[in-house]
Protein backbone atom coordinates (compact mmCIF):
# COMPACT_ATOMS: atom_id res chain seq x y z
CA UNK A 1 0.00 0.00 0.00
CA UNK A 2 2.73 2.51 0.99
CA UNK A 3 4.86 2.09 -2.59
CA UNK A 4 1.60 2.48 -4.66
CA UNK A 5 0.62 5.59 -2.70
CA UNK A 6 4.11 6.80 -3.02
CA UNK A 7 3.92 6.11 -6.74
CA UNK A 8 0.47 7.85 -7.23
CA UNK A 9 2.25 10.84 -5.23
CA UNK A 10 4.90 11.28 -7.46
CA UNK A 11 3.15 10.97 -10.79
CA UNK A 12 0.73 13.24 -9.82
CA UNK A 13 3.86 15.36 -8.58
CA UNK A 14 5.12 15.24 -12.27
CA UNK A 15 1.27 16.00 -13.89
CA UNK A 16 0.96 18.99 -11.49
CA UNK A 17 4.74 20.45 -12.56
CA UNK A 18 3.83 19.91 -15.98
CA UNK A 19 0.29 21.86 -15.23
CA UNK A 20 2.65 25.10 -13.31
CA UNK A 21 4.76 24.83 -16.54
CA UNK A 22 1.97 25.57 -18.44
CA UNK A 23 0.26 28.03 -16.33
CA UNK A 24 3.57 30.23 -15.95
CA UNK A 25 3.96 30.26 -19.77
CA UNK A 26 0.34 30.88 -20.90
CA UNK A 27 0.94 33.90 -18.00
CA UNK A 28 3.97 35.06 -19.35
CA UNK A 29 2.72 35.18 -23.04
CA UNK A 30 -0.71 36.64 -21.17
CA UNK A 31 1.08 39.19 -20.45
CA UNK A 32 3.58 39.52 -23.41
CA UNK A 33 1.71 39.49 -26.52
CA UNK A 34 -1.56 40.43 -24.34
CA UNK A 35 -3.88 37.56 -25.04
CA UNK A 36 -7.22 37.79 -23.88
CA UNK A 37 -7.89 36.03 -20.77
CA UNK A 38 -9.29 32.62 -21.35
CA UNK A 39 -12.12 30.85 -18.63
CA UNK A 40 -11.11 27.21 -19.44
CA UNK A 41 -7.27 27.57 -20.19
CA UNK A 42 -6.34 30.77 -17.63
CA UNK A 43 -8.94 29.85 -15.19
CA UNK A 44 -10.02 26.41 -14.96
CA UNK A 45 -6.15 24.54 -15.26
CA UNK A 46 -5.47 26.89 -12.29
CA UNK A 47 -8.27 25.28 -9.95
CA UNK A 48 -7.32 22.14 -11.72
CA UNK A 49 -3.17 22.39 -10.35
CA UNK A 50 -4.77 23.76 -7.16
CA UNK A 51 -7.03 20.89 -6.48
CA UNK A 52 -3.97 18.51 -7.53
CA UNK A 53 -1.99 20.52 -4.46
CA UNK A 54 -4.45 19.28 -2.19
CA UNK A 55 -4.64 15.82 -3.20
CA UNK A 56 -0.76 16.07 -2.70
CA UNK A 57 -1.58 17.02 0.35
CA UNK A 58 -3.26 14.40 1.41
CA UNK A 59 -1.24 11.96 0.26
CA UNK A 60 1.93 13.35 1.79
CA UNK A 61 0.11 13.25 5.02
CA UNK A 62 -0.59 9.46 4.34
CA UNK A 63 2.71 8.68 3.46
CA UNK A 64 4.08 10.17 6.05
CA UNK A 65 1.43 8.40 8.50
CA UNK A 66 2.37 4.85 7.24
CA UNK A 67 6.04 5.53 6.96
CA UNK A 68 5.93 6.80 10.86
CA UNK A 69 4.27 4.13 11.30
CA UNK A 70 6.50 1.23 10.02
CA UNK A 71 9.61 2.99 11.79
CA UNK A 72 7.88 3.35 15.38
CA UNK A 73 7.69 -0.72 15.31
CA UNK A 74 11.24 -0.84 14.58
CA UNK A 75 13.02 2.12 16.88
CA UNK A 76 16.57 1.14 17.83
CA UNK A 77 19.24 2.75 18.14
CA UNK A 78 20.33 1.45 14.57
CA UNK A 79 17.40 3.39 12.64
CA UNK A 80 17.16 6.42 14.82
CA UNK A 81 19.32 8.62 12.34
CA UNK A 82 16.64 7.64 9.87
CA UNK A 83 13.42 8.44 12.24
CA UNK A 84 14.49 11.44 12.77
CA UNK A 85 15.80 12.42 9.91
CA UNK A 86 12.65 11.61 8.14
CA UNK A 87 10.28 13.63 10.52
CA UNK A 88 12.52 16.47 9.94
CA UNK A 89 12.06 16.33 6.23
CA UNK A 90 8.05 15.76 6.49
CA UNK A 91 7.72 18.89 8.51
CA UNK A 92 10.27 20.90 5.88
CA UNK A 93 8.26 19.16 2.55
CA UNK A 94 4.98 19.87 4.25
CA UNK A 95 5.27 23.71 5.34
CA UNK A 96 6.09 24.25 2.14
CA UNK A 97 3.13 22.50 0.71
CA UNK A 98 1.02 24.34 2.68
CA UNK A 99 2.90 27.62 1.40
CA UNK A 100 2.05 26.68 -2.03
CA UNK A 101 -1.57 25.81 -1.21
CA UNK A 102 -1.64 29.78 -0.13
CA UNK A 103 0.01 30.85 -3.31
CA UNK A 104 -1.79 28.78 -5.59
CA UNK A 105 -5.35 30.46 -3.63
CA UNK A 106 -3.93 33.83 -3.62
CA UNK A 107 -3.44 33.83 -7.50
CA UNK A 108 -6.76 32.27 -7.89
CA UNK A 109 -9.07 34.87 -5.81
CA UNK A 110 -6.95 38.29 -7.17
CA UNK A 111 -7.22 36.79 -10.79
CA UNK A 112 -11.08 36.08 -10.34
CA UNK A 113 -11.77 39.22 -8.94
CA UNK A 114 -9.81 41.20 -11.55
CA UNK A 115 -11.56 42.57 -15.07
CA UNK A 116 -8.09 43.31 -17.18
CA UNK A 117 -6.71 40.40 -19.17
CA UNK A 118 -3.25 41.81 -18.12
CA UNK A 119 -4.09 41.82 -14.68
CA UNK A 120 -5.72 38.74 -14.76
CA UNK A 121 -2.34 37.19 -15.95
CA UNK A 122 0.49 38.88 -13.44
CA UNK A 123 -1.75 37.38 -10.86
CA UNK A 124 -1.77 33.58 -12.38
CA UNK A 125 1.99 34.52 -12.13
CA UNK A 126 1.68 34.55 -8.94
Amino acid sequence: MYSSILILHIVLSIILSIISTYIVFRSCFGIIRKYNFSVYHDFYVPVAAVSLLYLELILGLLLYSLHMNKLEDFISQTNANDYFSSRFWAVEHTILMFFAIIFGHLGLVYAKNLKNSKAKFKKNLV
